[in-house]
């Protein structure tokens, strides 16, 4: 459960789900769930979760398996047309900025808010980012 928990956490860090969106999830899941831990419940009340060590993002850093989590979330809603190419390059600029630097994910993440970026500048179309977006989050997922 940490670990969906620490997950859903991420993606709101970065954006990809809204405050509501988090909320939304923890009570949906105190409501499917006959037992479920304490901060489920801080999550629900949009309390603080600074002293549960288990889901501390502020001491302890995303990490690669969090970006790997995300970048899947951002593949899924892609694929399925769920998620525009602004908010992919906002995310990856999110992610790249937490992420250890110079670590492949870091190096992939920058490349995706670069290219959104160019696009979002007129200085690139979107065929390209579109051929390679695809690649590009599936190589965070397996590093």
């Amino acid at each position: 459960m940490e670990l969906i928990a620490r997950n859903w956490i991420v993606q709101t860090e970065v954006g990809l789900l809204s405050k509501e969106q988090l909320i939304q999830l923890a009570d949906d899941y105190i409501t499917e769930n006959d037992e479920f831990p304490d901060w489920m419940i801080k999550i629900s009340l949009s309390e603080s979760l600074a002293r549960e060590p288990k889901l501390d993002l502020i001491l302890e850093p995303i990490t690669l398996k969090d970006a790997q989590l995300v970048a899947k979330e951002l593949l899924t809603l892609y694929i399925n047309h769920s998620i525009t190419i602004p908010k992919i390059g906002q995310v990856a600029e999110k992610l790249y900025l937490a992420l250890e630097w110079g670590s492949e994910a870091f190096n992939l993440f920058i490349w995706v808010s670069d290219e959104v970026d160019l696009i979002n500048d007129d200085n690139k179309s979107e065929i390209e980012f579109k051929e390679n977006i695809q690649k590009v989050l599936f190589e965070i997922i397996a590093l």
